[in-house]
Protein backbone atom coordinates (compact mmCIF):
# COMPACT_ATOMS: atom_id res chain seq x y z
CA UNK A 1 0.00 0.00 0.00
CA UNK A 2 2.71 2.51 0.97
CA UNK A 3 4.79 1.86 -2.13
CA UNK A 4 1.71 2.34 -4.33
CA UNK A 5 0.89 5.64 -2.66
CA UNK A 6 4.50 6.73 -3.06
CA UNK A 7 4.38 5.92 -6.78
CA UNK A 8 1.15 7.89 -7.12
CA UNK A 9 2.73 10.90 -5.41
CA UNK A 10 5.77 10.73 -7.71
CA UNK A 11 3.56 10.52 -10.79
CA UNK A 12 1.28 13.37 -9.76
CA UNK A 13 3.95 15.72 -8.41
CA UNK A 14 4.78 17.24 -11.86
CA UNK A 15 1.07 17.96 -12.32
CA UNK A 16 0.90 19.67 -8.91
CA UNK A 17 4.01 21.71 -9.69
CA UNK A 18 2.57 22.87 -13.03
CA UNK A 19 -0.75 23.71 -11.38
CA UNK A 20 0.95 25.79 -8.68
CA UNK A 21 3.05 27.63 -11.27
CA UNK A 22 -0.14 28.63 -13.05
CA UNK A 23 -1.40 30.35 -9.90
CA UNK A 24 -0.63 33.84 -8.66
CA UNK A 25 2.44 33.22 -6.53
CA UNK A 26 5.43 34.63 -4.68
CA UNK A 27 8.52 33.37 -2.93
CA UNK A 28 9.44 33.29 0.76
CA UNK A 29 13.15 32.69 1.21
CA UNK A 30 14.51 30.89 4.28
CA UNK A 31 18.01 31.67 5.53
CA UNK A 32 19.74 30.64 8.74
CA UNK A 33 23.34 31.85 8.80
CA UNK A 34 25.40 34.30 6.76
CA UNK A 35 28.77 32.75 7.35
CA UNK A 36 31.45 30.58 5.80
CA UNK A 37 32.05 27.19 7.40
CA UNK A 38 34.20 24.25 6.27
CA UNK A 39 31.37 21.79 6.88
CA UNK A 40 27.65 22.47 6.39
CA UNK A 41 25.62 19.24 6.11
CA UNK A 42 22.24 20.96 6.40
CA UNK A 43 23.09 23.80 3.99
CA UNK A 44 22.47 26.47 6.64
CA UNK A 45 25.27 28.85 5.59
CA UNK A 46 25.41 31.38 2.78
CA UNK A 47 28.66 33.29 2.54
CA UNK A 48 28.50 37.07 2.99
CA UNK A 49 29.76 37.56 -0.58
CA UNK A 50 27.02 35.38 -2.06
CA UNK A 51 24.35 36.91 0.18
CA UNK A 52 25.41 40.33 -1.10
CA UNK A 53 24.97 39.13 -4.70
CA UNK A 54 21.56 37.62 -3.90
CA UNK A 55 20.27 40.77 -2.22
CA UNK A 56 21.65 42.92 -5.03
CA UNK A 57 19.63 40.83 -7.51
CA UNK A 58 16.43 41.26 -5.51
CA UNK A 59 17.06 45.00 -5.26
CA UNK A 60 17.73 45.26 -8.99
CA UNK A 61 14.39 43.59 -9.70
CA UNK A 62 12.56 45.62 -7.00
CA UNK A 63 11.27 42.25 -5.84
CA UNK A 64 11.67 42.33 -2.05
CA UNK A 65 8.62 42.81 0.15
CA UNK A 66 7.95 42.35 3.85
CA UNK A 67 6.57 38.98 4.87
CA UNK A 68 3.35 40.72 5.94
CA UNK A 69 2.47 41.07 2.24
CA UNK A 70 1.99 37.28 2.16
CA UNK A 71 -0.77 37.54 4.77
CA UNK A 72 -2.87 39.44 2.22
CA UNK A 73 -3.15 39.07 -1.57
CA UNK A 74 -0.51 41.72 -2.26
CA UNK A 75 2.51 39.43 -2.66
CA UNK A 76 0.97 37.02 -5.18
CA UNK A 77 1.46 37.91 -8.85
CA UNK A 78 1.17 36.01 -12.15
CA UNK A 79 4.96 36.14 -12.67
CA UNK A 80 5.94 35.44 -9.06
CA UNK A 81 7.55 38.84 -8.79
CA UNK A 82 7.44 39.37 -5.03
CA UNK A 83 10.00 37.84 -2.65
CA UNK A 84 10.20 37.93 1.16
CA UNK A 85 13.43 37.27 3.07
CA UNK A 86 13.32 35.39 6.38
CA UNK A 87 15.90 34.06 8.85
CA UNK A 88 15.34 31.29 11.38
CA UNK A 89 16.84 31.06 14.88
CA UNK A 90 18.53 34.45 15.41
CA UNK A 91 22.25 33.78 14.98
CA UNK A 92 24.66 36.60 15.77
CA UNK A 93 25.73 36.75 12.12
CA UNK A 94 22.19 37.76 11.15
CA UNK A 95 22.98 41.14 12.71
CA UNK A 96 26.73 41.36 12.15
CA UNK A 97 26.85 40.10 8.56
CA UNK A 98 23.35 40.10 7.05
CA UNK A 99 21.90 43.34 8.44
CA UNK A 100 24.47 45.71 6.85
CA UNK A 101 23.85 44.03 3.48
CA UNK A 102 20.08 44.28 3.88
CA UNK A 103 20.40 47.95 4.77
CA UNK A 104 22.72 48.62 1.83
CA UNK A 105 20.16 47.24 -0.63
CA UNK A 106 16.97 48.28 1.17
CA UNK A 107 15.73 44.71 1.63
CA UNK A 108 13.15 44.03 4.38
CA UNK A 109 13.60 40.82 6.37
CA UNK A 110 11.97 38.85 9.17
CA UNK A 111 14.05 37.12 11.85
CA UNK A 112 12.26 34.31 13.71
CA UNK A 113 13.59 34.10 17.27
CA UNK A 114 13.72 31.11 19.57
CA UNK A 115 12.28 32.52 22.80
CA UNK A 116 15.03 31.40 25.18
CA UNK A 117 17.92 31.72 22.75
CA UNK A 118 18.91 35.43 22.66
CA UNK A 119 22.03 35.96 24.74
CA UNK A 120 22.46 32.27 25.51
CA UNK A 121 26.14 31.37 25.62
CA UNK A 122 25.61 28.00 24.00
CA UNK A 123 25.35 27.07 20.36
CA UNK A 124 22.18 25.39 19.16
CA UNK A 125 22.32 21.64 19.74
CA UNK A 126 22.44 20.75 16.03
CA UNK A 127 25.54 22.92 15.59
CA UNK A 128 27.19 21.28 18.60
CA UNK A 129 26.38 17.85 17.16
CA UNK A 130 27.87 18.89 13.82
CA UNK A 131 31.03 20.04 15.57
CA UNK A 132 31.31 16.80 17.55
CA UNK A 133 30.69 14.35 14.73
CA UNK A 134 31.33 16.04 11.38
CA UNK A 135 34.10 18.50 12.27
CA UNK A 136 36.19 16.48 14.71
CA UNK A 137 39.27 14.54 13.74
CA UNK A 138 39.75 10.96 14.89
CA UNK A 139 36.73 9.52 16.70
CA UNK A 140 36.88 6.70 19.27
CA UNK A 141 35.93 3.26 18.02
CA UNK A 142 32.91 2.91 20.33
CA UNK A 143 30.19 5.20 21.64
CA UNK A 144 27.79 4.39 24.44
CA UNK A 145 24.99 6.95 24.16
CA UNK A 146 22.91 6.96 27.38
CA UNK A 147 20.23 9.49 26.39
CA UNK A 148 16.68 9.09 25.16
CA UNK A 149 14.69 5.86 25.30
CA UNK A 150 17.64 3.85 26.58
CA UNK A 151 21.36 3.28 26.15
CA UNK A 152 22.50 2.81 22.58
CA UNK A 153 25.91 1.62 21.46
CA UNK A 154 27.66 2.53 18.23
CA UNK A 155 30.89 1.30 16.69
CA UNK A 156 32.89 3.55 14.43
CA UNK A 157 35.72 3.29 11.93
CA UNK A 158 36.43 5.08 8.66
CA UNK A 159 38.97 5.25 5.88
CA UNK A 160 40.76 8.43 4.90
CA UNK A 161 38.73 8.53 1.68
CA UNK A 162 35.50 8.37 3.68
CA UNK A 163 36.68 11.12 6.02
CA UNK A 164 37.43 13.45 3.12
CA UNK A 165 34.02 12.78 1.56
CA UNK A 166 32.23 14.16 4.62
CA UNK A 167 33.13 17.81 3.96
CA UNK A 168 30.84 18.14 0.93
CA UNK A 169 27.99 15.89 2.07
CA UNK A 170 24.46 17.35 2.01
CA UNK A 171 22.21 15.65 4.54
CA UNK A 172 19.12 17.04 2.78
CA UNK A 173 20.07 15.84 -0.69
CA UNK A 174 22.47 12.89 -0.35
CA UNK A 175 21.90 9.51 1.25
CA UNK A 176 24.43 8.78 4.02
CA UNK A 177 27.37 6.89 2.60
CA UNK A 178 30.11 6.97 5.25
CA UNK A 179 30.20 5.78 8.88
CA UNK A 180 30.37 9.37 10.13
CA UNK A 181 27.33 10.38 8.10
CA UNK A 182 25.28 7.45 9.41
CA UNK A 183 26.34 8.23 12.98
CA UNK A 184 25.48 11.92 12.59
CA UNK A 185 21.95 11.21 11.35
CA UNK A 186 21.29 8.53 13.97
CA UNK A 187 22.32 10.89 16.76
CA UNK A 188 20.39 13.82 15.23
CA UNK A 189 17.20 11.72 15.21
CA UNK A 190 17.80 10.66 18.82
CA UNK A 191 18.51 14.17 20.11
CA UNK A 192 15.76 16.12 18.32
CA UNK A 193 13.04 14.53 20.48
CA UNK A 194 14.80 15.14 23.84
CA UNK A 195 13.91 17.91 26.25
CA UNK A 196 16.07 21.07 26.03
CA UNK A 197 18.11 20.14 29.13
CA UNK A 198 18.64 16.63 27.79
CA UNK A 199 19.73 18.04 24.43
CA UNK A 200 22.37 20.18 26.12
CA UNK A 201 23.59 17.23 28.17
CA UNK A 202 23.69 14.95 25.13
CA UNK A 203 25.77 17.26 22.95
CA UNK A 204 28.13 18.10 25.82
CA UNK A 205 28.65 14.37 26.26
CA UNK A 206 29.34 13.91 22.55
CA UNK A 207 31.74 16.85 22.36
CA UNK A 208 33.74 15.41 25.26
CA UNK A 209 33.67 11.95 23.64
CA UNK A 210 34.96 13.42 20.37
CA UNK A 211 37.70 15.41 22.11
CA UNK A 212 36.16 18.76 21.13
CA UNK A 213 35.80 21.81 23.42
CA UNK A 214 32.35 22.29 24.89
CA UNK A 215 32.58 26.08 24.49
CA UNK A 216 31.15 27.15 21.15
CA UNK A 217 32.85 29.43 18.62
CA UNK A 218 31.47 32.95 19.16
CA UNK A 219 30.24 33.20 15.57
CA UNK A 220 27.82 30.31 16.07
CA UNK A 221 25.99 31.78 19.06
CA UNK A 222 22.60 33.49 19.05
CA UNK A 223 22.71 37.28 19.11
CA UNK A 224 22.16 39.00 22.44
CA UNK A 225 18.78 40.03 23.79
CA UNK A 226 19.90 43.67 23.83
CA UNK A 227 20.91 43.50 20.18
CA UNK A 228 17.47 42.24 19.18
CA UNK A 229 15.65 44.68 21.46
CA UNK A 230 17.43 47.54 19.70
CA UNK A 231 15.84 46.39 16.43
CA UNK A 232 12.36 47.37 17.61
CA UNK A 233 11.15 49.96 15.13
CA UNK A 234 13.88 49.22 12.58
CA UNK A 235 12.48 50.16 9.15
CA UNK A 236 13.64 46.93 7.50
CA UNK A 237 13.69 44.25 10.21
CA UNK A 238 10.63 42.52 11.67
CA UNK A 239 10.75 39.87 14.36
CA UNK A 240 8.74 36.66 14.56
CA UNK A 241 8.59 33.79 17.04
CA UNK A 242 10.00 30.29 16.61
CA UNK A 243 8.82 28.50 19.82
CA UNK A 244 10.46 28.69 23.22
CA UNK A 245 13.24 26.13 22.65
CA UNK A 246 13.13 25.27 18.92
CA UNK A 247 11.09 22.20 19.77
CA UNK A 248 9.99 19.49 17.35
CA UNK A 249 6.28 20.22 17.74
CA UNK A 250 5.05 16.97 16.22
CA UNK A 251 6.86 15.02 18.95
CA UNK A 252 5.18 16.90 21.81
CA UNK A 253 1.94 16.40 23.72
CA UNK A 254 -0.70 19.10 23.32
CA UNK A 255 0.18 20.76 26.67
CA UNK A 256 3.86 20.89 25.72
CA UNK A 257 3.00 22.21 22.26
CA UNK A 258 0.96 24.95 23.90
CA UNK A 259 3.82 25.87 26.23
CA UNK A 260 6.41 25.93 23.46
CA UNK A 261 4.31 28.01 21.06
CA UNK A 262 2.54 30.40 23.42
CA UNK A 263 5.35 30.94 25.94
CA UNK A 264 7.86 31.34 23.13
CA UNK A 265 5.64 33.89 21.43
CA UNK A 266 5.13 35.84 24.65
CA UNK A 267 8.87 35.80 25.38
CA UNK A 268 9.61 37.36 21.98
CA UNK A 269 6.86 39.94 22.46
CA UNK A 270 8.29 40.86 25.87
CA UNK A 271 11.79 41.17 24.42
CA UNK A 272 10.68 43.40 21.56
CA UNK A 273 8.06 45.34 23.51
CA UNK A 274 5.47 44.97 20.76
CA UNK A 275 2.93 42.58 19.25
CA UNK A 276 4.48 39.79 17.20
CA UNK A 277 2.37 38.89 14.17
CA UNK A 278 4.41 36.12 12.52
CA UNK A 279 5.65 32.61 13.37
CA UNK A 280 7.91 29.88 11.96
CA UNK A 281 7.54 26.15 12.70
CA UNK A 282 10.85 24.61 13.88
CA UNK A 283 12.15 22.01 11.42
CA UNK A 284 9.01 22.81 9.42
CA UNK A 285 7.14 20.22 11.50
CA UNK A 286 3.42 20.81 11.90
CA UNK A 287 0.36 18.85 12.94
CA UNK A 288 -3.23 19.59 13.90
CA UNK A 289 -2.30 20.53 17.45
CA UNK A 290 0.29 23.06 16.29
CA UNK A 291 -2.16 24.44 13.74
CA UNK A 292 -4.74 24.97 16.45
CA UNK A 293 -2.27 26.75 18.75
CA UNK A 294 -1.15 29.10 15.98
CA UNK A 295 -4.74 29.89 15.04
CA UNK A 296 -5.54 30.66 18.68
CA UNK A 297 -2.56 33.02 18.88
CA UNK A 298 -4.02 35.02 16.00
CA UNK A 299 -0.76 35.52 14.13
CA UNK A 300 -1.15 36.93 10.64
CA UNK A 301 1.33 34.68 8.83
CA UNK A 302 3.23 31.50 9.70
CA UNK A 303 5.87 29.66 7.69
CA UNK A 304 6.79 26.02 7.20
CA UNK A 305 9.86 24.61 5.47
CA UNK A 306 8.06 23.04 2.52
CA UNK A 307 10.29 23.88 -0.44
CA UNK A 308 8.04 25.55 -2.97
CA UNK A 309 6.70 28.95 -3.95
CA UNK A 310 3.65 30.23 -2.08
CA UNK A 311 0.42 30.57 -4.04
CA UNK A 312 -2.59 32.77 -3.43
CA UNK A 313 -4.71 29.82 -2.30
CA UNK A 314 -2.31 28.65 0.42
CA UNK A 315 -3.21 28.77 4.11
CA UNK A 316 -1.56 31.99 5.36
CA UNK A 317 -0.58 30.25 8.61
CA UNK A 318 1.08 27.37 6.76
CA UNK A 319 3.06 28.98 3.96
CA UNK A 320 5.90 27.15 2.17
CA UNK A 321 9.42 28.56 2.03
CA UNK A 322 12.48 28.05 -0.13
CA UNK A 323 15.71 27.34 1.74
CA UNK A 324 18.50 29.32 0.10
CA UNK A 325 21.84 27.54 -0.14
CA UNK A 326 25.24 29.02 -0.86
CA UNK A 327 25.20 30.15 -4.49
CA UNK A 328 26.23 33.21 -6.43
CA UNK A 329 23.84 35.82 -7.76
CA UNK A 330 23.48 34.43 -11.29
CA UNK A 331 22.82 30.90 -10.02
CA UNK A 332 20.41 32.31 -7.42
CA UNK A 333 18.47 34.10 -10.17
CA UNK A 334 18.33 30.94 -12.30
CA UNK A 335 17.19 28.87 -9.29
CA UNK A 336 14.32 31.24 -8.55
CA UNK A 337 13.26 31.49 -12.18
CA UNK A 338 13.72 27.96 -13.52
CA UNK A 339 13.28 25.79 -10.43
CA UNK A 340 10.44 27.73 -8.81
CA UNK A 341 8.79 29.90 -11.45
CA UNK A 342 9.57 33.16 -9.64
CA UNK A 343 10.63 36.49 -11.15
CA UNK A 344 9.74 34.93 -14.48
CA UNK A 345 9.07 38.14 -16.39
CA UNK A 346 11.93 40.25 -17.71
Amino acid sequence: MSSGNGLLRRLTRPLRVRWRRAQRRGGILMYHRIAEEPCDPWGLCVTPAHFEEQMAFLAERSAAVDLASFATDDAYTPAGGRIAVTFDDGYVDNLEQALPILERHGIPATIFLVGRAPGRQREFWWDALQRAIMESGHLPATLDFPFGDGPRSFTFSETEEERLANATWSADNDDPATPRQFLFLALWSAIVVLTPDEQDAAVDYLLAWAGMPVAAPAGRLPASADAFARLAGHPLVSIGSHTLDHASLTDLSRPRQHAQIVEGHRAVEALMGQRIDRFSYPFGRIDDGARAEIAALGVDVACTSVGMAATIGDNRRELPRLQVTDRGGADFARWLREDHGLLAAA
